[in-house]
């Protein structure tokens, strides 16, 4: 019988169903072709395959009860600033963090080593919750476009990096001041997902600087980094955590504070140098070096924190104003001695006759022309002068042997102190 007559003996109902069938199944292939169309290049038909009922709101393993391991990387492209007044520092990072998403595997495609997505497409693909915990503030880098990358491999590992700017805080010790050395860190941790979610783990090579990296008033010595796994209310978070250590450059405050402060304090000697009766002169020099060293010590505190301990900067501004207020103090003895010596002047000026100090019990010499003179008040007037001169003399050698003793004990004790 041949295929003609075959199909003429079919009855009406065999023949309607045969043509239903063949309807639907071209119906359901013009679907699939719609979702995914054909004229797509191979790679964008796969993205699309992979996002097709993917849920970016559940973590990859979170169905079978597993945590999701997360790799994590710092990339220190600069460090901005390190504020002593705020307590504080600020960076530029490229954070970096892999995992891997079961519901993203494929099919290796040639020539291709993984799928990069665009910005947009990143919104739709979960992510690790991390944060910093003491960040203040911080912002992604939006220009020309959003600094964010997203890889996806074969097996479905992501690598994702985005570059953040943030200010962090960081206790410090000023003890030492300007002699510290600092202790900064970086905390980050999950903010929703416990441990039987999500664990962070650093890297094989956690912490990368950028050579060029250089901070103004700090040397970057090392760095080292840790698991800071944190429980709250019964329940493990994981952390990570890293300190970088800095060591303060003094340079800056040996010329601008140290340096000055000791020409002031030298300046201040020269009033020893200068004769009793000098007294403009010594007023001037004195209350000179004084107000110096009260307004420098003020800039020198301006960018400080007002902490209730005492500083390496505190201890030699104070002992700087201590020396030129000393030597003010010296003058002022002097100036005491030369005054009592103008009064004993007035006390001798002549009498007109025989008379005696019924007081003191001197008695007055008659001089050739008639008239007296106190020879003990003459005697005193002498040894004042001599001893305000003689205090000047001491005050030149035992100010700066003094000072110069001061410097040893400062220097070494700030230079050999650990602060610990």
């Amino acid at each position: 019988m041949t295929p003609i007559k075959q199909v003429i003996m079919l009855n009406p109902f065999q023949i309607l169903l045969q043509c239903s069938l063949f309807i639907s199944i071209h119906h359901v292939s013009l679907g699939q072709d719609q979702d995914i169309p054909q004229n797509k290049s191979l790679r964008e038909r796969t993205i699309s395959g992979l996002l097709k009922g993917y849920d970016a709101n559940i973590p990859p393993n979170f169905e079978d009860d597993i945590p999701t391991n997360v790799t994590v990387q710092l990339y220190i492209v600069s460090f901005d600033s390190i504020s002593e007044a705020t307590m504080d520092y600020s960076l530029t990072v490229f954070l970096r963090q892999s995992w891997t998403d079961h519901r993203l595997q494929y099919t290796k495609l040639p020539n291709i080593r993984s799928l990069e997505l665009d910005a947009r497409l990143m919104e739709q693909i979960w992510v690790p919750d991390l944060f910093f915990t003491n960040e203040k503030t911080a912002a992604f880098h939006h220009v020309t476009v959003p600094n964010r990358l997203m890889h996806i491999f074969p097996n479905g590992t992501l690598y994702y990096s985005c570059r953040i700017s943030m200010t962090l805080s960081c206790d410090m010790d000023l003890h030492k001041y300007p002699f510290d050395d600092q202790d900064c860190h970086i905390v980050m941790e999950s903010y929703g997902y416990s441990t039987s979610n999500l664990i962070f783990k650093w890297n094989s090579q956690p912490i990368i600087k950028r050579p060029e990296v250089s901070l103004p008033q700090f040397d970057l010595v090392t760095w080292t980094w840790s698991d800071c796994t944190k429980t709250y209310v019964n329940t493990n978070y994981t952390c990570l955590s890293a300190d970088f250590y800095l060591n303060r450059n003094y340079g800056y405050y040996i010329a601008q504070v140290y340096i000055p402060s000791v020409l002031v304090v030298i300046l201040s000697w020269v009033s020893f140098w200068l004769d009793i009766d000098a007294i403009p002169a010594r007023i001037s020099l004195g209350l000179l070096t004084v107000l110096t060293m009260t307004t420098q010590s003020s800039g020198a505190r301006a960018n400080l924190p007002r902490v209730s301990y005492i500083k390496a900067i505190d201890v030699w501004m104070a002992m700087c104003l201590f020396f030129v207020f000393a030597a003010l103090v010296e003058f002022a003895y002097v100036n005491v001695m030369s005054r009592v010596e103008r009064r004993r002047q007035t006390i001798r000026g002549e009498v007109s006759s025989v008379s005696i100090d019924q007081e003191v019990g001197n008695i007055l010499e008659e001089k050739p022309n008639g008239k007296f003179k106190n020879k003990r008040l003459s005697n005193m007037t002498a040894q004042n002068r001599h001893r305000a001169r003689q205090m000047d003399k001491i005050s030149r050698i035992a100010f700066p042997g003094v000072f110069i003793g001061f410097n040893i004990v400062y220097w070494t004790t700030y230079m050999l102190w650990d602060g610990t």
